[in-house]
């Protein structure tokens, strides 16, 4: 007898690509808790990045502008405020409608807020040598978690990092 040509084709048949889309389901299911955890991490991480830049910013305008410039945290309003100390620079703080804003405040994400805030006045000055008017730290926190990171201003050389 014969064999016929459509016995030795190769290829799945329906029964395993539906297994393989049943396992497919499964380890889809399994993943999408642990991403949801993940998103707010995110948030949190990025806002303490932007304000981390925006202190480091503020110290490179000053030294290339050969002026004083700085950052200012409205804890209760969740915003960032990139300002240049133009007003009564010896005061060495935010003066709000006297000093001019370099950009529009910044906001925090929902999620994310400031917790303890070890500046004078929750501003930090950059002078144009590169230094800062105060030493001192800026919790930015996650409301849904214990997550936070902190960011130091070291007044001496005006260096900004993140822990």
């Amino acid at each position: 007898m014969k064999e016929s040509k459509f016995y030795k084709r190769s290829g799945f048949t329906m029964l395993e690509m539906m297994i393989i889309v049943v396992i497919i389901g499964i380890m889809a299911g399994l993943a999408v808790p642990s991403f949801m955890n993940w998103i707010p991490k995110m948030k949190l991480k990025n806002d303490a990045r932007q304000n981390l830049n925006l202190l480091r910013q503020a110290r490179s305008k000053s030294v290339s502008d050969n002026s004083q410039y700085g950052i200012y945290f409205d804890i209760a309003n969740k915003q960032i405020h990139f300002f240049e100390d133009n007003n009564n620079p010896e005061l060495t703080c935010y003066e709000p409608g006297s000093d001019s804003l370099v950009i529009p405040p910044v906001n925090l994400e929902s999620n994310v807020s400031f917790g303890e805030c070890l500046f004078n006045g929750d501003a930090v000055v950059f002078y144009p040598n590169g230094s800062a008017s105060t030493s001192g730290s800026i919790t930015v926190q996650d409301t849904t978690s214990d997550n936070f990171f902190t960011i130091s201003v070291l007044a001496s050389t005006g260096r900004v990092k993140m822990e």
